[in-house]
């Protein structure tokens, strides 16, 4: 039977079964996490300050605890919480993925160690032309598009986790390439990518920054 053709009175509790349903499972997937559990992840310098800082607090009050201890406490609890999750988005997860409607917040309790710069450089046909560079994260010299850029649902389609960039970053770098020739007729050639540096601590000694650049784009202009 046609949806139109059932009457007002009995389409209203379905309509409101159906969106109750959806904004259920939306408000538990948007729950923040504790994050991707990994024992790798905690080893790391960063995450070792920050287990020795927390055990300490919790000695300030009287709760003896070591650093690997909380490790472990910490594994535990946020893998109960991912697999608990799993299990309650189970009825709904073959939609999320779908529509790409998937909602995931994640509480940061350490910093990165990594710094991630977008860097988006033009190249003309000019024997010799120097790479000219349009845009780079932080860069008050180097702003074009940084309005579109800095944007937070565009960062999100660029900036990259532990497992690199988004699936959007591709279409993104394609969409600002065209728009870079159709402003610069003399560009022939962009280059995107990623610019990774190594961060320190607070107090600690400032390292010299090894760059290493990462997920390169490179367009070239469209043969007329």
């Amino acid at each position: 039977m046609p949806w139109r053709s059932f009457p007002v009175s009995r389409r209203a509790p379905v309509r409101a079964a159906l969106i109750a349903y959806f904004v259920f499972f939306n408000v538990i997937a948007a729950l923040p996490t504790l994050g991707t559990p990994s024992a790798e992840r905690l080893e790391r310098p960063f995450e070792q300050d920050e287990l020795r800082r927390w055990a300490g607090l919790f000695d300030s009050l009287g709760v003896p605890l070591s650093a690997e201890r909380l490790a472990h406490v910490y594994l535990a609890i946020s893998s109960g919480l991912a697999e608990a999750r799993a299990v309650a988005l189970w009825p709904i997860d073959g939609w999320m993925s779908l529509t790409q409607t998937t909602q995931s917040w994640r509480l940061f309790g350490t910093p990165d160690e990594l710094r991630s710069v977008l860097r988006i450089s033009a190249y003309t046909a000019e024997p010799g032309a120097a790479e000219q560079v349009l845009y780079e994260s932080g860069d008050p010299e180097r702003r074009w598009n940084a309005a579109l850029l800095e944007y937070r649902r565009i960062r999100a389609a660029y900036n990259p986790s532990h497992a690199g960039p988004p699936f959007t970053y591709a279409g993104l770098g394609a969409r600002l390439s065209r728009e870079i020739f159709a402003a610069q007729p003399r560009v022939e050639r962009v280059r995107m990518l990623i610019d990774q540096s190594r961060i320190s601590l607070p107090g600690q000694m400032q390292q010299s920054a090894a760059h290493e650049e990462l997920y390169v784009l490179e367009f070239s202009r469209p043969s007329e």
